[in-house]
């Protein structure tokens, strides 16, 4: 009787310790890194090969709203890379994700790391802290994303200086016409 205790309370452990991992996870964190990679690199073209034409991606600026094509997810990328140089990120971890039905592991991708790069106008630099998830189809082609961090923060921090001569400003006068300073000496 007590090793037949002993065999189920065994049973129930491995179990429950094989739920804890989709067999999708390891090939989907890799894919999550070679992500990252290319974007480093920024290879905009292999980075299109890894998202599906069924995309919903959700980027992290204030007010974005959630991105529904391909084309439009690569021109999100291609405008972080040509407002920034030198990107790199550096993840602290990679967590798998769970389906929010079942709370089971489903082979989707969590990360959270560090962004760094400078701004190609100002050559100012910005290390922001990101939240980044990733699911997959079955063909390992990502059908959805999102970015969660402070992504206006960044724009405004690396952004250039605003000028703060007056010799091209503008004024009302009471006439209610445009007169540029010029204009008033």
């Amino acid at each position: 009787m007590k090793n037949i205790l002993l065999l189920g309370l065994s049973v129930a452990l491995l179990t429950s310790c094989s739920q804890n991992q989709n067999p999708k996870f390891d090939k989907n964190q890799e894919s999550v890194k070679k992500w990252f990679e290319l974007w480093e690199i920024e290879d905009v073209n292999s980075l299109s090969e890894m998202v599906s034409e069924d995309i919903e991606w959700q980027g992290a600026a204030y007010g974005s709203e959630i991105i529904k094509t391909k084309a439009d997810v690569i021109n999100y990328i291609d405008a972080w890379h040509g407002a920034m140089e030198s990107i790199k990120y550096t993840p602290d971890n990679f967590l798998p994700g769970v389906d929010p039905e079942t709370n089971l592991p489903n082979g989707s991708v969590r990360t959270y790391g560090t962004w760094t790069g400078i701004n190609s106008a100002s050559g100012k630099s910005f290390k922001v802290r990101f939240y980044h998830t990733f699911d997959f189809n079955d063909e390992g082609q990502i059908i959805n994303g999102a970015d969660y961090g402070d992504a206006t923060g960044v724009y405004l921090a690396v952004a250039p200086d605003l000028s703060t001569s007056t010799s091209d400003s503008t004024s009302i006068d009471s006439n209610d016409q445009g007169t540029t300073s010029e204009d008033n000496e």
